[in-house]
Protein backbone atom coordinates (compact mmCIF):
# COMPACT_ATOMS: atom_id res chain seq x y z
CA UNK A 1 0.00 0.00 0.00
CA UNK A 2 1.00 3.63 -0.05
CA UNK A 3 2.93 4.85 2.27
CA UNK A 4 1.00 7.80 4.64
CA UNK A 5 1.89 11.27 3.68
CA UNK A 6 5.08 13.04 5.25
CA UNK A 7 4.64 16.49 7.07
CA UNK A 8 5.63 18.24 4.03
CA UNK A 9 2.86 16.52 1.37
CA UNK A 10 0.14 16.97 4.14
CA UNK A 11 -1.28 19.76 2.39
CA UNK A 12 -1.66 17.56 -0.92
CA UNK A 13 -3.10 14.36 0.62
CA UNK A 14 -6.49 12.39 0.80
CA UNK A 15 -7.95 13.75 4.26
CA UNK A 16 -7.66 11.00 6.94
CA UNK A 17 -10.96 10.20 9.43
CA UNK A 18 -11.27 12.00 12.56
CA UNK A 19 -9.06 9.04 15.01
CA UNK A 20 -8.06 7.32 12.25
CA UNK A 21 -4.52 8.83 12.03
CA UNK A 22 -4.40 8.32 15.48
CA UNK A 23 -5.29 4.30 15.21
CA UNK A 24 -3.08 4.02 12.48
CA UNK A 25 -0.11 5.21 14.74
CA UNK A 26 -1.42 3.25 17.69
CA UNK A 27 -2.03 6.03 20.08
CA UNK A 28 -5.80 6.24 21.48
CA UNK A 29 -7.63 8.83 19.34
CA UNK A 30 -7.75 12.65 20.83
CA UNK A 31 -11.07 13.50 19.59
CA UNK A 32 -14.33 12.78 21.49
CA UNK A 33 -17.47 11.43 19.32
CA UNK A 34 -21.09 12.46 20.30
CA UNK A 35 -22.57 8.77 19.69
CA UNK A 36 -26.38 8.88 18.83
CA UNK A 37 -28.70 6.37 17.45
CA UNK A 38 -29.41 7.07 13.50
CA UNK A 39 -32.55 5.61 13.74
CA UNK A 40 -33.90 2.89 11.70
CA UNK A 41 -31.35 2.60 8.97
CA UNK A 42 -32.79 -0.31 7.40
CA UNK A 43 -35.59 1.87 6.29
CA UNK A 44 -33.56 5.15 5.99
CA UNK A 45 -30.45 4.18 4.16
CA UNK A 46 -29.34 2.79 0.96
CA UNK A 47 -28.50 -0.83 1.15
CA UNK A 48 -26.26 -2.68 -0.53
CA UNK A 49 -25.56 -6.39 -1.12
CA UNK A 50 -21.74 -7.46 -1.43
CA UNK A 51 -20.75 -11.86 -2.18
CA UNK A 52 -17.41 -12.24 -0.21
CA UNK A 53 -15.25 -15.58 -0.35
CA UNK A 54 -16.43 -17.56 2.93
CA UNK A 55 -12.98 -16.40 4.39
CA UNK A 56 -13.41 -13.19 3.92
CA UNK A 57 -16.87 -13.24 5.38
CA UNK A 58 -15.89 -15.34 8.46
CA UNK A 59 -13.11 -12.37 8.72
CA UNK A 60 -15.39 -9.84 8.61
CA UNK A 61 -17.40 -11.18 11.67
CA UNK A 62 -14.96 -12.05 13.16
CA UNK A 63 -13.38 -8.56 13.31
CA UNK A 64 -16.81 -7.35 14.11
CA UNK A 65 -17.22 -9.40 17.37
CA UNK A 66 -13.83 -8.39 18.61
CA UNK A 67 -14.17 -4.53 18.02
CA UNK A 68 -18.01 -4.80 19.79
CA UNK A 69 -16.83 -6.39 22.39
CA UNK A 70 -13.55 -4.16 22.98
CA UNK A 71 -15.88 -0.88 22.77
CA UNK A 72 -18.44 -2.38 25.45
CA UNK A 73 -15.57 -3.16 27.82
CA UNK A 74 -13.55 -0.23 27.22
CA UNK A 75 -16.19 2.58 26.49
CA UNK A 76 -19.34 1.16 27.76
CA UNK A 77 -20.67 2.03 23.93
CA UNK A 78 -22.39 -0.88 22.06
CA UNK A 79 -21.46 -0.89 18.58
CA UNK A 80 -23.85 -0.91 16.42
CA UNK A 81 -23.14 -3.27 13.03
CA UNK A 82 -25.39 -1.40 10.60
CA UNK A 83 -25.02 1.96 12.06
CA UNK A 84 -21.36 2.01 12.99
CA UNK A 85 -19.33 -0.90 11.77
CA UNK A 86 -20.58 -1.43 8.12
CA UNK A 87 -20.22 2.31 7.31
CA UNK A 88 -16.81 2.64 9.00
CA UNK A 89 -15.49 -0.41 7.39
CA UNK A 90 -16.43 1.38 3.74
CA UNK A 91 -14.99 4.64 5.21
CA UNK A 92 -12.17 3.36 6.23
CA UNK A 93 -11.59 1.60 2.64
CA UNK A 94 -12.44 3.85 0.40
CA UNK A 95 -9.87 6.54 2.19
CA UNK A 96 -7.55 4.05 1.64
CA UNK A 97 -8.12 3.25 -1.56
CA UNK A 98 -8.33 6.70 -2.27
CA UNK A 99 -4.53 7.34 -0.96
CA UNK A 100 -3.72 3.98 -3.13
CA UNK A 101 -2.30 4.12 -6.77
CA UNK A 102 -2.69 1.47 -9.66
CA UNK A 103 -0.01 -0.62 -8.33
CA UNK A 104 -0.94 -0.45 -4.96
CA UNK A 105 -4.29 -1.49 -6.13
CA UNK A 106 -3.34 -4.45 -7.75
CA UNK A 107 -1.14 -5.55 -4.88
CA UNK A 108 -4.19 -5.64 -2.45
CA UNK A 109 -6.10 -7.53 -4.96
CA UNK A 110 -3.28 -10.26 -5.09
CA UNK A 111 -3.10 -10.26 -1.32
CA UNK A 112 -7.29 -11.02 -1.62
CA UNK A 113 -7.04 -13.43 -3.52
CA UNK A 114 -3.89 -15.16 -2.03
CA UNK A 115 -5.27 -14.53 1.91
CA UNK A 116 -9.46 -15.17 1.00
CA UNK A 117 -10.01 -16.33 -2.68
Amino acid sequence: MSERPNDEDADDAEPILPGVEDALDGDEPDVEYDLEDLGNVKEEWEGVTIYLPSDLHNALNLSYRELSYESARTTAYDLQKLQDFYPLLVAVGLNNLNQSDTDDLLSMLEYLQEEYG
